[in-house]
């Protein structure tokens, strides 16, 4: 796992800032609040919005879903910060 996200970052580099055919967008805006981003998902990741009770797991999708139903949330919010201009700094 190591390697393969050296070579995604590569990659991402590469595309992003070297070649510029990509702004790098949606990963900009978790980026620019990203404390609060790790602070609201450590304090509010396993209530209702976020995550919610699974009952009878068969398959991985189910999970998989939950965890990009929270993942697309915290990147919303955290657009609607960037265009409020709000960015939480230490």
């Amino acid at each position: 796992m190591g390697s393969m996200s050296f070579l995604l970052l590569g990659m991402m580099y590469f595309i992003i800032d070297v070649k510029q055919w990509w702004g790098g967008q949606p990963f900009i805006y978790p980026g620019m609040n990203s404390i609060l981003v790790y602070v609201g998902h450590s304090l509010l990741g396993f209530y209702f919005p976020f995550s919610w009770e699974l009952g009878v797991q068969d398959s991985h999708w189910d999970l998989l879903f939950q965890n990009l139903w929270g993942t697309s949330l915290w990147v919303f919010i955290s657009y609607l910060l960037f265009r409020k201009k709000f960015f939480l700094k230490i």
